[in-house]
């Protein structure tokens, strides 16, 4: 899923005359970053994105919902279509 990236920090670090032993700190550090701000996007996008199940279930509900209105427009043409037979018998 993830996209590997080289950080040569220690390298750099040490080249900057940084001591090895604050340079390798710091690059652990810095991984420790990295890996909890992976962890923190990860968690988001589980709580935002869909999911094939979430699909799923919004469609079923979807479907009850259609269904309910589809009874009721059928019914009501169905009661409007009584109520114009009976007016016309009236007349």
């Amino acid at each position: 899923m993830g996209m590997s990236i080289q950080l040569n920090v220690f390298e750099a670090l040490t080249a900057a005359g940084v001591p090895p032993d604050k340079a390798r700190d710091v690059e652990r550090q810095l991984e420790i970053a990295i890996q909890a701000g992976q962890s923190e996007i990860r968690a988001e996008w589980r709580e935002q994105l869909m999911t094939k199940t979430d699909a799923a279930a919004m469609e079923t509900r979807l479907n009850v919902r259609f269904n309910d209105q589809l009874r009721w427009i059928i019914t009501t043409q169905v009661a409007m279509t009584g109520l114009v037979i009976a007016a016309v018998k009236l007349l």
